[in-house]
């Protein structure tokens, strides 16, 4: 018996050392801080974790079972507050690792953004500001731009007086628009040419076009199309003048761009015999249509409900639903026709080779009116709608007042340099004989000695300062999202960029 035990007592000799042997060495090495440990170990995790976590060397086994407990309870009360373990486990060993054993969560609250309420801008009339009621623009021949302001005088006439005339361009001004406060100018020079006519200023000139600058176009007066003989067409933003986009598709030469009244989508006619849908948000095209003919001008309703698309020779007006001629307008007197323009719904003006200005019912296709008083040829029309005040310095308390009269007025052009104005109300009036169809009277005239080739109209910037929001609410509102809608556009075409790269 005696020799059976000595084997097995020296057995208990060699195990019972191997068993206390990982905790004695770490307790002489460590003598920083320790680290607690939010995850209760076993004892192959004490066996590779011992230079990352101390505990008191266990003398007997009751004293290694009170040290856990004590150990132990600590991770249950951090558990129960979201601590994660692991990651403090793996945050411990590291320099400047936070302490996490016993250590309460912490929330930061975020930031309350203050929303504070901008003042609104008053701006101060400057001395040199003209009150004019409203400014024409022409574009020439003699690469001139001559401006206009137009003053009501008693008896319901109109005082047409030179503002500014100087050399935009050094070539024939093709094209012209005015949005806001900016005004922009085509030409052959293959230039866009920008003027602040706020602070009467010149702005810059645009260069992405390859060709004569052919049409000019401004939705509101945050966004601008361009076309040009290179068969692209370019939306710009105006706040920076980024091009957002360059829109290809037609073949040939961009005639006329027409924007949507929703500002969503675009249409443009060209020599190429299409008429082609852009999607504005997109900045592609939508589709194509062939033509008939060349399609020289284009233009939308302004309901947008209908457009139409004029020709050589006849006016064909399309439903917006089903993209069909629902009807077609034709002068009675073979003739050139060489610009048109919607006035409301139901009346469609065109200008033509035979120096007369046609007025049309767009319903049955009639004409109302034949406006005479040009020389030559007419070039251009536009549209604008002012207040009758030839005594107020400022329409802001006067427009929306009972009793306001406002006054629909037509500009025209033509070749011979004259400008005349006609009142919208006499024009669309029904005539009681023949003689009444021929309206001859016109209520403002002043003559360029120049070859005019276009021409824009805008309301008096001083004089009509504030009557937008008086007229219009939530104007603004519109023109912030059309910002979105431009921006969301230029996304697009940095990744469609990109990811052609």
């Amino acid at each position: 018996m005696d020799k059976q035990k000595k084997p097995l007592k020296s057995a208990l000799k060699k195990t019972t050392p191997a068993a206390a042997a990982p905790a004695a060495p770490t307790a002489q090495k460590r003598k920083h801080t320790p680290t607690v440990s939010t995850k209760p170990s076993s004892a192959n995790n004490n066996n590779n974790n011992n230079s990352k976590r101390t505990k008191p060397n266990p003398s007997s086994n009751n004293s290694n079972k009170n040290n856990k407990a004590a150990a132990g309870s600590k991770p249950n009360a951090n558990a129960k507050k979201g601590v994660n373990p692991k990651s403090n486990n793996n945050n411990s060993g590291k320099k400047g690792g936070p302490v996490t054993g016993g250590a309460k969560k912490v929330t930061v609250a975020a930031p309350v953004k203050k929303v504070v309420a901008k003042p609104k801008k008053v701006e101060v009339v400057p001395e040199s500001a003209t009150l004019e009621d409203f400014r024409i623009v022409a574009g020439t021949y003699e690469n001139i731009l001559y401006g206009v302001d137009a003053y009501w005088n008693e008896d319901m006439t109109l005082r047409l007086s030179p503002i500014f005339i100087f050399p935009a361009h050094i070539g024939c001004i093709k094209s012209l628009a005015i949005g806001g406060h900016f005004l922009a100018s085509g030409s052959t020079d293959e230039k866009i040419q920008l003027y602040d006519l706020k602070r009467r200023k010149e702005l810059g000139a645009l260069l992405q076009h390859q060709g004569t600058i052919t049409a000019l176009t401004f939705h509101t007066k945050t966004h601008m199309l361009s076309g040009s003989d290179d068969g692209k067409i370019c939306v710009w933003r105006t706040k920076d003048w980024e091009c957002l986009k360059i829109m290809k598709g037609h073949q040939a030469s961009v005639h006329s761009i027409a924007i949507h009244p929703s500002g969503k989508i675009a249409l443009s006619v060209s020599v190429d015999h299409s008429v082609r849908l852009w999607n504005l948000l997109l900045g592609k095209q939508a589709s194509m249509t062939r033509l008939q003919g060349e399609g020289l001008k284009v233009a939308w309703n302004p309901s947008g409900t209908g457009y139409s698309i004029m020709f050589d020779q006849e006016v064909g007006i399309y439903d917006m639903a089903t993209a069909k001629c629902i009807r077609t307008i034709k002068p009675a007197k073979k003739t050139r026709l060489n610009t048109m323009i919607y006035y409301k719904d139901e009346y469609l003006i065109v200008g033509c080779e035979d120096k007369m200005v046609r007025i049309y019912n767009t319903t049955t296709g009639a004409l109302v009116k034949t406006l005479v008083g040009h020389g030559n040829r007419i070039k251009d029309l536009d549209l604008v709608t002012v207040p009758y005040t030839p005594e107020e310095t400022s329409n802001i308390n006067f427009v929306g007042r009972p009793g306001t009269k406002m006054c629909d007025l037509l500009t025209s052009v033509s070749s011979e340099g004259k400008i005349l104005v006609w009142n919208l109300e006499d024009a669309v009036a029904p005539a009681a004989s023949t003689e009444e169809m021929m309206m001859k009277k016109f209520i403002g005239e002043h003559k360029t000695d120049m070859r005019v080739t276009c021409v824009s109209v805008q309301k008096g910037i001083w004089k009509n300062n504030g009557v937008q929001n008086v007229v219009a609410e939530g104007e603004e509102e519109e023109e912030s999202e059309d910002e979105l809608e431009g921006a969301a556009a230029a996304e697009d075409s940095e990744e469609e960029e990109e990811d052609s790269e």
